[in-house]
């Protein structure tokens, strides 16, 4: 029988050390941005607090173990827009895109998204040279879109 990913919501209680190792591994190995655990730790703090942010944090557990974790952010923008931002889904480089949980994570929160938020449209941040995760978009029906991200530092 193959192993079954199952998608929880996150709880800081139980969930937190088994994170912060995921945390660790995809900030060397996969983030497109770098940041630290205690900023990391901070954030989940706050939105496990925040009634709008509990239930947009979700783990994959593999035979009880957390192997991804995912989240979004919901903002307005200067024109009064709701907009969500689906962001990269964390796990370890061994576990990347081999197993399906990004794939698991990504769907189970966009119907969170579309069925409570009523949001019909989430954004994603996917590098050019990111080609598995671009496949996987592909597979789900994900889009580019014709905006595209620059930045410059001030």
């Amino acid at each position: 029988m193959k192993n079954l990913i199952i998608i929880d919501r996150y709880d800081p209680r139980v969930d937190k050390e088994a994170l912060k190792d995921i945390f660790k591994d995809f900030i060397e190995n996969k983030s497109y941005f770098f940041s630290h655990w205690e900023k990391f730790e901070e954030e989940l703090n706050r939105r496990s607090l925040d009634l709008q942010y509990r239930n947009s944090m979700v783990v994959a557990k593999l035979d009880g173990q957390i192997v991804g974790f995912g989240t979004y952010t919901l903002f307005r923008d200067y024109l009064g827009n709701d907009r969500v931002l689906l962001h990269q889904v964390l796990t370890k480089k061994d576990d990347s895109f081999k197993k399906g949980i990004e794939e698991k994570i990504i769907r189970e929160l966009q119907l969170y998204i579309k069925r409570s938020l009523k949001i019909d449209k989430v954004y994603f941040i996917c590098p050019d040279d990111d080609g598995a995760l671009r496949s996987l978009f592909l597979k789900l029906g994900i889009k580019k879109s014709k905006y595209i991200w620059y930045e410059n530092e001030i």
